[in-house]
């Protein structure tokens, strides 16, 4: 199916079996970063309807405003574009260390998030670049990468604030301890766990995930009520 951003009218390429039967779903767009709702399969057309459903190729070829995204990543993995049930939660996971990486799928399941695992740092960098995550979960050393000098950390350190508080980053690592909430601040992440708590990843999760709505809170009420974004 080819889906198109009704914003910046960007087209995009998913896989049939990629697509949610008979439900809304939302993706991000890679071009404009905002988001794409589309309508189930065979829903009601017309004046309002969202763009992108079922849209034949001769219709895409003849939109002037039509742009085909930049996907020449996307041979190298199944789909950068990730399509997800509208409200659904998701979850980038960059852990190759076996245990680590079963105790984080373990508690990401138990906690209702949809998990992307990431098996290199460039497919990883390539799922940030094409999709918007609630949670991103980074081990310092993933693929052999050192804590002083991570790609996937020096992406997200200088994303802009509007789209980077969107994302709750924590990162596993083997010198910093659990919970340390200065050297998560001086790492620029929202929490840190230690290698040795790992197995206590949820419990890890769900405390530090209240405490970042919490600290929240004051701004996402202002932000519905004067309707910033």
């Amino acid at each position: 199916m080819r889906i198109q951003c009704d914003h910046c009218q960007a087209v995009f390429n998913v896989p049939d079996e990629k697509m949610p039967r008979g439900k809304q779903f939302k993706a991000t767009c890679s071009k404009c970063r905002r988001t794409i709702i589309v309508e189930p399969q065979g829903a009601s057309g017309g004046k309002g309807a969202t763009i992108g459903v079922d849209v034949s190729l001769s219709e895409v070829a003849d939109a002037p405003t039509a742009i085909e995204a930049d996907l020449d990543t996307a041979s190298a993995y199944d789909s950068p574009l990730e399509v997800l049930e509208e409200g659904a939660m998701s979850a980038l996971v960059c852990v190759d260390e076996p245990e680590r990486l079963k105790a984080v799928r373990e508690a990401l399941e138990d906690l209702n998030y949809y998990s992307s695992v990431a098996s290199s740092v460039k497919e990883a960098l390539s799922k940030l670049r094409y999709n918007q995550y609630d949670l991103v979960m980074l081990d310092e050393e993933f693929c052999g990468e050192s804590a002083d000098n991570n790609t996937i950390l020096r992406y997200l350190q200088p994303m802009p604030m509007s789209t980077r508080r969107n994302i709750f980053l924590m990162l596993i690592s083997n010198q910093i301890r659990t919970l340390d909430n200065l050297m998560a601040f001086a790492k620029s992440v929202n929490a840190v766990i230690n290698v040795s708590d790992t197995e206590k990843v949820k419990l890890v999760l769900e405390r530090a995930m209240a405490d970042h709505r919490r600290f929240y809170k004051v701004y996402r009420d202002l932000v519905q009520v004067i309707g910033l974004h």
